[in-house]
């Protein structure tokens, strides 16, 4: 149904790391307080793990062979940002861009967009969740304003770390600029005029300097003095941290807290995750993620920031039970705390004896993690038609297997919405109706998953 949740399955925690693509770190220190138009002001990250908006038919599933593609990615390329048809060492290869996605396969140049990596990177708000890519047409309608003060050229997305800096340039024609100052771990600049400013860290690295000057009696601490965290062997130690939905302010506090108390923090899904900790909004909902519902099926604690936040306070660990999640933003209830005693019980899996075919047009990716839950839920996959028949025709069925059709609504097709989600529902009846089994919507997985039990089918 149309009001039904549908998920964002993919990435980052989905999965697969992006070694090559962007790998930013939040910005912080007066970036954090920058003016607008060098858009370092740091926003809420959105969800982009489960719960997708990947709709059918955004791209048509035309193979074509590489040496042809790779030609016409060649031919009037040019980045979008800094408008150049070149790549160099300081721009980096092209990458392509189509509803949020990379894309190397596409039939219509006119839906992707394309831009040099170098240019991606280092421009402010652009970043990733898990294989989707955020605020990338937010930051090119943003530079599209902006005038390069190196080639006076508009798309000009990075600006000088310095608030009141006016300064803005193309990535490509900064990196010409022999006196500009980059901090590479933050991702921030400084123009020749302000290249005496210092980064984050280097005012960190200041103040502790001279804290041990004006205070050397501290250069020694007393067994007393050290934190808890300073002296446990274990514990925190064996705690793998892995951020769900987070801001960029509170991914750096994650960070930072984990480096404090010798935890390892994760940023893709991972099945020696101990804690996901994510934001909620002001209802005390989190957003229904990959990692939220892998979480729940593998029984991990997953907690607010608050946790985070009371353990720093405290100089040690504190009840994660406190601070377990027990909404989420779809108004399933009780589902963490739910997963967590059914794993230490050792209870059956949530979905022990369940056969899944699932039927129609899913986009492959979010298909893939489909799956990935169903798997990890105790579910058995039927990989083929053919095959679902076969199995369960006229066999007596202690649990019927199930039909799963999409019913997220398709986007930029030529056809009626509604016929389109009937004729995925038709098809799926009638193939339960040959076998006398049930045809539900794919939501039910997820609506399972979230409340760590069989609901109603839908």
């Amino acid at each position: 149904m149309k009001g039904q949740t549908h998920c964002k399955v993919r990435g980052e925690d989905i999965f697969h790391e992006r070694d090559s693509k962007i790998q930013k770190k939040p910005n912080c220190g007066l970036s954090e307080m920058s003016s607008e138009s060098h858009g370092q002001t740091l926003q809420r990250c959105p969800s982009s793990e489960i719960v997708a908006e990947h709709k059918i038919c955004e791209y048509p599933s035309v193979i074509q062979p590489k040496a042809v593609i790779d030609q016409r990615l060649l031919k009037g390329s040019v980045c979008a940002f800094c408008h150049s048809p070149k790549t160099t060492e300081k721009t980096g290869p092209f990458l392509y861009y189509a509803n949020g996605r990379e894309v190397g396969n596409f039939t219509s140049l006119s839906k992707v967009i394309c831009v040099h990596s170098k240019c991606i990177e280092w421009t402010p708000q652009v970043y990733y969740e898990g294989d989707i890519i955020k605020n990338l047409d937010t930051e090119l309608s943003r530079a599209a304003k902006l005038k390069c003060s190196s080639c006076d050229l508009k798309g000009a997305a990075l600006g000088c770390y310095v608030r009141s800096c006016r300064r803005s340039y193309h990535v490509p024609c900064a990196f010409e600029i022999q006196d500009c100052r980059w901090d590479m771990d933050n991702y921030v600049m400084l123009c020749p005029i302000h290249r005496s400013v210092k980064f984050p860290g280097e005012k960190s690295k200041s103040r502790k300097h001279v804290r041990r000057e004006v205070h050397p009696e501290t250069s020694h601490p007393t067994t007393v003095q050290l934190s808890f965290w300073a002296r446990s062997s274990y514990g925190p130690k064996e705690w793998v941290l892995c951020g769900s939905a987070l801001s960029s302010v509170e991914k750096y506090m994650l960070v930072k807290f984990a480096n404090m108390c010798g935890a390892t923090v994760c940023k893709f899904w991972k099945p020696n995750v101990t804690h996901v900790v994510t934001t909620t909004d002001e209802k005390g909902a989190c957003t229904r993620t990959m990692k939220v519902l892998m979480a729940i099926l593998s029984g991990k604690w997953i907690l607010t920031m608050d946790w985070v936040k009371a353990c720093v306070a405290a100089n040690g660990p504190v009840d994660e039970e406190l601070y377990e999640i027990s909404l989420d933003n779809y108004g399933s209830f009780g589902g963490p705390k739910a997963g967590r005693l059914r794993a230490s019980a050792n209870a059956p899996k949530l979905f022990d004896g369940f056969k899944f075919y699932l039927s129609g047009d899913f986009m492959p990716t979010y298909k893939s993690d489909l799956l990935d839950l169903v798997e990890k839920a105790g579910g058995t996959i039927i990989q083929s038609k053919e095959e679902f028949v076969k199995q369960n025709y006229g066999a007596p069925q202690i649990r019927p297997p199930l039909v799963v059709y999409n019913c997220d609504p398709p986007q930029d097709c030529m056809f009626e919405e509604s016929n389109i989600l009937q004729q995925r529902l038709a098809e799926a009846e009638d193939l339960a109706k040959q076998i006398g089994c049930q045809a539900v919507q794919h939501t039910w997985i997820l609506e399972s998953i979230s409340a760590c039990e069989l609901v109603p089918f839908c």
